[in-house]
């Protein structure tokens, strides 16, 4: 209930209605006072211009006529309803006044009228007001007096010419006379008062009523339209599941107007909920679609790193929220022939992913069968040509590595041209033709001879298509510059500082088409790696790490490497140095054949391969070392040692074939 509109408007209402009511009553209680004021003042110099023409028509009194004059004094009071009239010779000298007459009414004092009668003599009791008007700077004069008789409001008026009965005519008196009229303070309050009461009963029931009034208009016309519309709202949604009854119109006001768009809208909101249903399972079997064709585009792409004893291959596919269809793939066939392939299907979604992977499982199968870039992309594209019902066309690069020549051989199915990273940066510009997919096509071939530590980088349009916040594009200006870099320079961070690159260019903004690269790097016929550390146990981790990170090697040379290293090592950082820090120079020597690890230290010469002990002639309960050095030699094809300018050299061999 506190909550409605119509309470709070009642709040709002209830205390401005009691302050304009204050402000009513306040301002009608000055007006009641004033004219009631001016009222009784009126009154009370009718009085004493009646008492005082009196007095001239019937001056100079006797002693009876006195008695008499105060008879009709007190008549003149009951018929006016003032308290006293009376007339009094001041004697301003000595500040005395003497009664000629004095009239009673019905609420005078019962003091005033055993000590007020003609001929007493009241000295000390003239008034400022009373010397003004004896002195004649005023005639009448109407003032608040207090006096042994209470608060009054009292009239004097100044008598100073009387008629003389024999001439008919007027004459001053010797002593002017002081006709006062009094009432009573109290009768002047009590009729103030009982005129305000019935002016604030008025008042407040008529603001009784008009609020009442008011407040079931707001009811009925604002507060209960407005909570039916509001239940309407609340329910819109439980509503509309059994058909929304609109809520009725009458009138032309503003709640009318409310209702009637408020209809409006509930059709508007109806229509766009339907319309937001529909765009909803459209979305969701959209993106269920794409989350199909990406896990079909990722599960065909193989790792991104691998390397063999003649080439070293690094990948990275970034892709789209809406699956563009770029794949790479390689091949290494068991004579070292390396493939490479990368495309990009020019549709999206699932028909593009399905298409796509038919596009890598026929490369893959043509290059086993160790077939030529140009008959690769030949077969290629006259299959998928023959079965295009979508009208996908997908651009091609397929190059092939023989590495006992070094010569490279590739051909280009309308896809970007690949870079050759050498001395200089060089465009495989050679064997263009048409994107694979649409029309049937014979493709050409063309070759280049690589040197040792050459790449071959290749890349899709998502690389120089890719789009900042601004709009712009990041150009195959930049991926020139950027691959100049690497000249001559670590190419083994190539295809991570391109990914990065592209990464800081776009500067956060939406992708729009997968972004892929595919390098390969000329290996080294052999491989030379040296690693100088302290001869501490904590760094075994270093020298293993030295060993693992050559994917040239196979598995179970690394792990015989590993082992090797870990027994020779350790006897290093034990034996070597009994009294002092000393430190270990482990080298790698990679050829194609075989893998050598020798290792220097400057320690006691100590020559390991001296007596090593078989595994029949150990005693495990009573000898102490040896089966280190005889797993270490065990697993080696060959060793030796020699004692060099003050140093131990030990050297392991390991063949790889």
């Amino acid at each position: 209930m506190r909550k409605s509109i119509f309470f709070k408007l009642a709040l709002l209402i209830i205390p401005i209605t009691i302050i304009f009511n204050g402000a009513a009553l306040f301002i009608s209680y000055r007006v009641t006072y004033s004219d009631q004021i001016s009222h009784f003042s009126e009154t009370i110099k009718r009085v004493a211009a009646s008492a005082s023409y009196y007095l001239v028509m019937n001056y100079p009194l006797t002693y009876e006529e006195k008695m008499d004059t105060c008879s009709s004094f007190s008549a003149l009071c009951s018929t006016a309803d003032v308290t006293y009239v009376f007339a009094v010779e001041p004697d301003i000298e000595n500040n005395s006044e003497t009664y000629i007459a004095i009239g009673f009414g019905h609420d005078a004092s019962e003091e005033a009228m055993e000590t007020r009668s003609p001929g007493v003599v009241v000295k000390g009791a003239l008034t400022q007001q009373q010397i003004d008007v004896y002195n004649d700077d005023t005639s009448i004069q109407v003032c608040h007096e207090s006096n042994q008789f209470g608060e009054t409001l009292i009239c004097y008026m100044l008598v100073a010419t009387y008629v003389d009965k024999e001439t008919n005519q007027l004459v001053d008196l010797d002593k002017p006379i002081l006709v006062g009229v009094e009432e009573n303070l109290s009768v002047v309050v009590n009729s103030i008062q009982s005129q305000f009461r019935q002016i604030a009963i008025t008042i407040i029931m008529l603001t009784v009523m008009i609020q009442i009034t008011f407040f079931l208009i707001l009811y009925f016309r604002v507060s209960k339209p407005l909570k039916r519309i509001s239940n309407r709202m609340a329910s819109f949604g439980s509503d509309r599941e059994k058909g929304f009854e609109a809520l009725p119109v009458k009138g032309k006001d503003e709640l009318a107007e409310m209702s009637r768009a408020f209809n409006s809208m509930v059709q508007e909101i109806d229509t766009y909920i339907r319309d937001i249903d529909e765009l909803n399972k459209e979305k969701h079997m959209q993106y269920a679609e794409l989350e199909i064709a990406h896990g079909i585009q990722t599960g065909l792409l193989k790792p991104e790193r691998y390397r063999t004893k003649d080439a070293s291959i690094n990948a990275r596919m970034l892709t789209a929220k809406n699956v563009g269809g770029d794949l790479y793939d390689y091949l290494v066939l068991d004579d070292g022939t390396v493939y490479l392939m990368i495309a990009d299907v020019s549709g999206k979604g699932i028909s593009a992913a399905m298409f796509m992977s038919r596009a890598i499982t026929l490369l893959h199968q043509y290059a086993e069968l160790g077939y030529s870039p140009a008959q690769m992309l030949s077969a290629y594209n006259d299959t998928l040509a023959g079965q295009n019902p979508n009208v996908f066309f997908i651009t091609t690069f397929v190059a092939v590595y023989h590495p006992d020549t070094r010569e490279l051989r590739y051909s280009n199915a309308g896809h970007n041209h690949p870079y050759l990273l050498s001395d200089t940066l060089t465009e495989l510009d050679g064997a263009i033709g048409m994107a694979a997919g649409i029309f049937k096509e014979s493709y050409e071939e063309a070759s280049v001879t690589l040197r040792e530590g050459d790449v071959v980088f290749l890349y899709t349009d998502g690389v120089n298509e890719s789009e900042n916040t601004d709009g712009e594009f990041f150009g195959t200006d930049a991926l020139e510059e950027e691959l100049r870099r690497h000249i001559g320079g670590d190419t083994e961070r190539l295809v991570d500082d391109v990914m990065e690159k592209l990464a800081a260019f776009s500067d956060g903004a939406d992708q729009s088409d997968d972004i892929t690269v595919l390098s390969m790097k000329v290996e080294p016929v052999s491989i030379h790696r040296e690693l100088n550390v302290k001869a501490e146990v904590e760094n075994l981790t270093a020298v293993t790490q030295m060993i693992t990170k050559e994917e040239i090697l196979r598995e179970d040379t690394v792990s015989a490497l590993c082992l090797i290293a870990e027994e020779i090592f350790v006897n290093i950082c034990y034996y070597a140095y009994p009294e002092k820090d000393g430190e270990a120079k482990i080298v790698l020597d990679i050829c194609p054949e075989s893998a050598m690890l020798t290792f220097i230290d400057s320690g006691e010469p100590f020559d390991p391969t001296h007596e090593v002990i078989g595994i029949e002639e150990y005693d495990h309960e009573n000898s102490l070392g040896g089966l280190g050095r005889f797993l270490s030699f065990s697993v080696a094809d060959d060793f030796s040692y020699s004692r060099e300018n003050g140093k131990n050299i030990l050297k392991v061999i390991k063949n790889d074939p």
